[in-house]
């Protein structure tokens, strides 16, 4: 089961700047689309232009790791599952802050 750059990327994050585990409140929005944007705001601000774009990404990527069993999503919570923990410990957390930072260049 083949990771996008994108899911592998928002698992090393969630494991390396969050333990594994975020806690996350919805409005209207589905979940997926509520914590893409509460994950984008660690990477541009709201009112940025590339919020959106970045919000998009991230909510495909983590419908898609939903769907691979690589998070769960419950309630107000992901928590990445044994399978997303096992794919993000493959990118040392040497090589996603490279990307973090070539990210936040971008």
């Amino acid at each position: 089961m083949a990771l996008t750059p994108v899911e592998r990327f928002l698992l090393a994050h969630l494991l390396y700047e969050y333990g594994g585990r975020v806690y996350f409140t919805t409005g209207r929005e589905p979940p997926e689309v509520a914590l893409a944007g509460f994950l984008a705001e660690d990477f541009v601000p709201a009112d940025d232009r590339r919020y959106q774009r970045v919000k998009s990404a991230f909510a495909d990527a983590l419908r898609g790791l939903r769907d691979k069993w690589m998070v769960e999503l419950r309630g107000f919570e992901v928590v990445l599952t044994y399978a997303g923990r096992a794919e993000a410990q493959k990118l040392t957390r040497e090589q996603y802050n490279r990307l973090r930072e070539k990210f936040a260049r971008a």
